[in-house]
Order: C-alpha cells, then structure tokens, then sequence
C-alpha cells in the first residue's frame, strides 16, 4: 500500500476510535540504560518488576522496538519523528557544551501544544543543558521540573557541584530522591489538572543511568551481589518500577486511567557490563544489545491487552502514531521519517518500510571512529563492514558479508548518500567560564547577579 495513504487510513481509524470520546491523554515514560533482561515481562527475575510488568500484560509490546545507540539521540528522534542525524543530535551535549537540538525541529509538545493539549515534561532533557533557546519550555513544553544535564547525583542533584534541578527554567532547591521526586511531581500536576483539557506528561526518568544511587533500604537488598555496582544499579530499577506504579496509581486516582495513552520504553540498551542477555553489544555500539528495547501502548478499551508483536519499528515511529491517535496535524516543513504504527499496534500489522538507519558513516570520514555506518534494510543490517540476517540470527552470531557481497556494497552506497541530508549540530563550544553556578543559561546569569550582590 502506498505509504502516504496507508499513513492517512491509520490516521482516519485513530480519529473515528477517539471521536467516541474526548482526546486521550497521553503519558509516555522513559527509562535510562535499562538492560533488556531487568524486566520480569523479559524474563527478568533478580528485581521484582511487578508495575512493569503488569503495564506489559495489560498492554501491548513491541518486541522489535529500536532506538539509538546512546540517549540524547533517541529523545530527538521521539520528539521530531527524524533521525537524529537531520536534527543536530547525533551524539550527547557533554556538561561544557552549548550543543543542543536544532531550533527549526518541530517537537511532538509542539504539535500537541496546537492541538489544544497541555504538555508538560518531568525529568532528564538532555537535548540542549545551556542555551535558553534549546531548553524544554522553548520546545513546545508548557509545564517543565526536572534536569537539562545527565549524570547529575540523585540525591544532591548536581552534576560536577554544579546544580541541575529546575521548575519552569527556574532553580529548584529540594531534597529527595530523583526518582521518586518525578513520579511525586506527576502526582501533583495531575491533581490540579482541568479534566476538560487533554495533556501530554512526558516522564523521562534518569534511572538506571548512572552514577548508580538508590535509597539504602533498597540497595540492602542486593548486597549479597559480589559486585561493584549491581547493587545499586538493580536498586535504581526497584525504585524505577516503583515510580512508574505511582504515575500509574495517580492516573488512576485521578480519574484519568481510562483515557490516558501510556507509552513506556528505554532510550538504548545497558552497557556491556551488565549486558542485555542473548543480544550482542550494548549501549554505544551498534549491535542489537544496544539498540533493541522494550516499548509497551496500554491504552484500555482501544488496545487489546497482553500481545506480543514482532514487527521493526523505530522510536521516530512514535511521533506520528501519537500525533495522530490526538487528532493533531502532521503537516509540517520539514519531512518526517516515522511511520504511524496504529495498525501495527492494535492488528498486529506490519509496515510499509524497507529500512532504519542506525547510524551514518562517520567512522569513514575520520570524524567517530566509533560512529559505523549501520543500516537496517528488510531483514540484513550492515554494521561497518559486517553483514547479519536478523531475521535469522538476531543474536548477530554470524557475519554473512562475505555471502553476500552485491548487498555489502548496496547498502555503504545508500548510508553514503544519506551523508549528503546530514545536518550537524550548530556548534560544541564550550559553555563560557565553565563551570557554572547552575546549568541554564538564563538562570545561570541571575544566580550570579544574586552572588555579586551579596558579594
């Protein structure tokens, strides 16, 4: 079927499901470097997972779900529906850097800010920690709480001594664990929500990411685990699964359940030191360990409950499923790569699409020397110079480059010709007179005044 029209069907269907009733809320929640075998709906069975793993049984989950190799990456491409190498995001913005997302990119809370919902954004941004102009409530956010940065501490809130803890691009001094604070700060934006507006809650969490934190009742569980940091790190998923059951309980004791959209999935696979069970690889590569993650759509009444579906989607996929499951418009400058995966969702059918693009080939212009050109098309995926049928072998045990030689050179060609729709990031300077007060331009700047004065 001819793609666009495809895209218009699905569009028509989600908007005949919605018509019945209002809008749906929606509520996407993000984990940070979860490892795929964690969760107890993977056969996880370290760390009790019990909100996880009932959101999986009474939801959908995509089995063939990808993203990109590291974090910042893949929040540019839920957010635009673009590969991140169109949106200047194809590696992270470092602590000192004023690097951040492209300000031309439509955003998903833009095209849902125009379609009537309230946005709001709880948690890690990480596209953009300096320049006002790239920061969340610039973006099409309306409401914002939590750090532009990663790697901050989850108690103390600070990245290198430096703050990262906002409300609205303002400093926010508040004692607490991270995790749980961003659930907390869920609960108190849906309690004072207008039930006549839809809203779009995206929840970021900046768990299981490290510096590897967790309350020590929860840690004490796991230190018979002879590890350096197991412990806490498979504390910080305890307490993850716990935050996702409050979101889950608020929406339910605010009346919201019912007519909420939850999306749940993971920004890229674990390091390689916890590994992602029978996946290759893990986070910063291109293997499947590092780009295969768990995505879970619980909406009741409009997706059918406890399904595995197996067919290859993207996280650009999600920016047109959700804009079209609000009856939001997808027309825009600047073309979008995502395909609305309502069908696929609720029937189970595949998609009109012969590939994702990983990653382009930076490794060969001397730039990245990590950065392989890695392309999926149908079932091959090419990693540098390596050839594997996911299909058939999706723990990319065997290298079959050398059988097929005429696909090799096919897909370097079609990875060499995306270089020329590249757009790079506006710029990596460092911030100035780094480090700062306060992650923030603009904040930054008036805690200084402040200090001077008192000065």
């Amino acid at each position: 079927m001819n793609r666009y029209v495809a895209t218009l069907l699905s569009a028509l269907l989600v908007l005949c499901a919605a018509s019945a009733g209002t809008k749906p809320n929606i509520v996407v929640m993000l984990s940070d470097d979860l490892s795929w075998t964690l969760p107890g709906f993977n056969g996880g069975k370290i760390v009790p997972s019990p909100n996880l793993d009932r959101l999986a049984e009474e939801g959908m989950l995509l089995t063939q779900f990808y993203v990109q190799s590291v974090c910042s990456p893949t929040r540019a491409s839920f957010l635009t529906g673009r590969y991140p190498f169109r949106t200047g995001v194809e590696e992270r913005p470092h602590s000192n850097d004023i690097a951040g997302m492209l300000t031309d990119e439509r955003t998903l809370a833009d095209a849902l800010t125009e379609a009537g919902y309230f946005t709001a954004i709880f948690g890690k941004w990480h596209l953009g920690n300096w320049q006002k102009k790239h920061l969340p409530m610039q973006r099409g956010f309306q409401y914002q709480y939590g750090h532009y940065s990663a790697l901050i501490d989850f108690f103390s809130h600070e990245r290198e001594g430096v703050m990262d803890w906002h409300r609205n691009e303002e400093p926010l001094q508040q004692e607490g664990y991270s995790t749980y604070l961003i659930a907390d700060e869920v609960d108190h934006l849906l309690a004072q929500q207008d039930k006549s507006k839809p809203f779009f809650f995206y929840v970021p969490f900046n768990a299981v990411h490290g510096p590897f934190q967790a309350p020590e009742e929860v840690v004490s569980k796991y230190r018979h685990i002879d590890s350096a940091f197991l412990p806490e790190q498979f504390a910080q998923f305890e307490c993850l699964d716990i935050a996702v059951g409050r979101v889950m309980a608020s929406l339910e004791k605010h009346g919201f359940a019912e007519n909420t959209l939850v999306v749940f999935f993971n920004d890229n696979g674990a390091g390689t030191r916890i590994g992602n069970g029978s996946y290759k690889g893990g986070k910063g590569n291109y293997y499947e360990g590092a780009l295969r993650v768990p995505c879970i759509f619980r909406w009741p009444k409009h997706i059918a409950p406890n399904r595995r579906v197996d067919v290859p989607t993207h996280a650009i996929d999600l920016y047109p499923t959700l804009i079209n499951a609000a009856g939001a418009s997808l027309k825009q400058e600047l073309p979008i790569d995502g395909l609305d995966l309502w069908q696929t969702i609720t029937k189970g059918e595949g998609l009109d699409r012969e590939e994702i693009v990983h990653c382009l080939d930076m490794a060969a212009q001397g730039k990245r020397k990590a950065y392989k050109g890695t392309l999926r098309h149908g079932d091959f995926k090419l990693v540098g110079d390596e050839l594997y049928n996911i299909k058939q072998d999706p723990y990319e045990s065997k290298n079959v480059a050398n059988d097929h030689p005429e696909k090799v050179s096919a897909m370097k060609a079609r990875l060499k010709a995306l270089l020329l729709e590249r757009r790079p990031a506006e710029s990596h300077d460092p911030i100035p007179n780094y480090p700062p007060v306060i992650f923030g331009e603009v904040e930054n700047r008036e805690l200084m005044k402040k200090e001077a004065r008192r000065n």
